[in-house]
């Protein structure tokens, strides 16, 4: 029997991770939740997550400097980041790049695109079901 991957879901607004939770957990995905960036980069260090889907505006420290954060440690660089905005512009495009992260995502996303967006880079990572 082969277990799910485990997904950490970081976004401030509870909204998102109930789409989100009902979108992923169809799918039987394992998922952990933070409402901030400082409880994110704490849970990604403990639990190892195989995936993250981070919201980029955030309070006190936004998506971006977590990624940054994230793929600057050893034990957590590995782990794929897709960041989900309300905004799409392509300087926030270059910026996600930049600070390593493998994919963005512009909400409102379609369930679909999450899922597919989720079992690619999963499959990339040697994690897919």
């Amino acid at each position: 029997m082969t277990t799910k991957a485990k997904i950490l879901l970081i976004d401030d607004h509870r909204t998102v991770l109930r789409l989100l939770e009902a979108i992923l957990k169809l799918k039987g995905y394992e998922l952990l939740y933070a409402e901030n960036g400082q409880l994110g980069m704490a849970m990604a260090r403990q639990e190892q997550p195989d995936l993250i889907l981070l919201d980029v505006m955030m309070p006190e420290i936004d998506g971006f400097k977590v990624c940054q954060y994230l793929k600057g440690q050893p034990e957590t660089a590995r782990i794929p980041v897709v960041f989900l905005t309300a905004r799409g512009a392509e300087d926030d495009l270059e910026t996600g790049r930049k600070v390593g992260a493998e994919g963005f995502m512009t909400k409102p996303f379609l369930a679909r695109e999450v899922l597919d967006t989720v079992e690619r880079l999963l499959a990339d990572a040697g994690k897919g079901q």
